[in-house]
C-alpha cells in the first residue's frame, strides 16, 4: 500500500505545475492560511450584511423589489444580490423607515469596511511576510474596498443581463466578465501588501481569483442556490447566513490563496536571481 502511494505521488509531481502547488499550499499551511480566509470571510459577512441594508433601503424608495426570494435573487444576480433581498424583506413601507435603515447602513458599511480592510491587509502581510500595515488612510481605503466590490457585484450582475438577452451566445460575457474580475481582482492585490514592483507580477494570482470565482458562480446556481432556498424555508435567516457564510469562505480562501501563490512566484524568482529571500 504504501509504495502503491508513492507511486501515486510521484506520478503527481510529474503533472504540469504541481510542484508550484505542492509549495503554494505547503506555504498555506505553515501560515495557517484555513484560519485566515475563515476571518476574512467573517469581515466581509459582516460587511455584506449593512451593505445589502443599504441597497434595500435605495430600491425601496422606488419600490423594487424582487417578490421571489432570496433564492431567486441569488440565481439572477449572485449572494450579494441575496443579502439586499434578505434585507429587503426586512423592511416595511414608509419613507421613516427606509430614511432610518439607510443612515444606519451607511454607517455600519464604514465601519465593518474598514474591518475588512484590515483583516485582507493582514492576510496578504502574512502571505508576502511582511509587517501587517496601519492603515493611514481610512476614508481612502474605504471608498478603495466598496468602490471594488461593487464593480465585481455589478459584473456579475451584467454577465446575468447578457445571458438573458443573448442566450448561448452569453460566452463572449463570461470572457469579458473574467477579463474585468481579473482586472478588480489585480487592482485589489495591488493596493494590499506585496513585494511586487510591478503588476503583472501580480496577475497569476489575480486570474487565479477570476477563475475561481467564475466557476463558484456555476457553484451558485448548482449547489448554492438551492440550499438558499431550502435553508430560508427550514431555519430562516440563521440558514441563509449559515449558506452565505461557506460561499464567502471558498471565496475568501481563493482570494488569500492568490496572494500565496504571488508569493511563492515571486520567492522562486529571487532564489532563481541569486537573491536570497524572506525567512520563512
Amino acid at each position: 500500500m504504501a509504495e502503491r502511494l508513492d507511486a501515486i505521488r510521484r506520478r503527481g509531481e510529474m503533472l504540469p505545475g504541481a510542484p508550484l502547488a505542492r509549495e503554494v499550499l505547503q506555504s498555506e499551511r505553515e501560515l495557517g492560511g484555513g484560519l485566515i480566509a475563515g476571518g476574512v470571510a467573517f469581515r466581509i459577512f459582516l460587511w455584506l450584511v449593512p451593505f445589502g441594508l443599504v441597497v434595500a433601503a435605495v430600491l425601496s424608495f422606488w419600490s423594487v423589489q424582487d417578490t421571489e426570494g432570496l433564492e431567486s435573487a441569488a440565481r439572477r444576480f449572485g449572494i450579494g444580490a441575496a443579502a439586499a433581498q434578505a434585507a429587503s424583506e426586512a423592511l416595511q413601507t414608509g419613507d421613516r423607515n427606509a430614511f432610518a435603515f439607510l443612515l444606519f447602513g451607511l454607517v455600519f458599511t464604514a465601519w465593518f469596511s474598514l474591518g475588512a480592510v484590515r483583516a485582507l491587509a493582514l492576510a496578504y502581510a502574512l502571505a508576502w511576510r511582511l509587517e501587517p500595515p496601519r492603515i493611514r488612510r481610512p476614508f481612502r481605503a474605504i471608498a478603495a474596498f466598496n468602490g471594488l466590490l461593487l464593480l465585481a457585484i455589478l459584473s456579475v450582475a451584467g454577465e446575468a443581463w447578457l445571458q438573458e438577452q443573448l442566450g448561448t451566445t452569453a460566452l463572449v460575457g463570461i470572457a469579458l466578465t473574467l477579463v474585468i474580475a481579473t482586472a478588480i481582482a489585480l487592482a485589489a492585490m495591488w493596493l494590499l501588501p506585496h513585494r511586487a514592483t510591478r503588476p503583472r507580477e501580480l496577475l497569476p494570482g489575480a486570474a487565479l481569483l477570476a477563475v475561481g470565482h467564475q466557476l463558484l458562480q456555476i457553484a451558485v446556481l448548482f449547489y448554492f442556490v438551492p440550499r438558499l432556498g431550502r435553508s430560508e424555508e427550514t431555519y430562516g435567516a440563521f440558514g441563509a447566513a449559515a449558506t452565505m457564510l461557506v460561499w464567502l469562505y471558498v471565496l475568501s480562501r481563493l482570494g488569500t490563496g492568490g496572494a500565496f501563490l504571488n508569493a511563492t512566484l515571486w520567492e522562486r524568482r529571487q532564489r532563481a536571481g541569486g537573491e536570497e529571500p524572506p525567512p520563512r
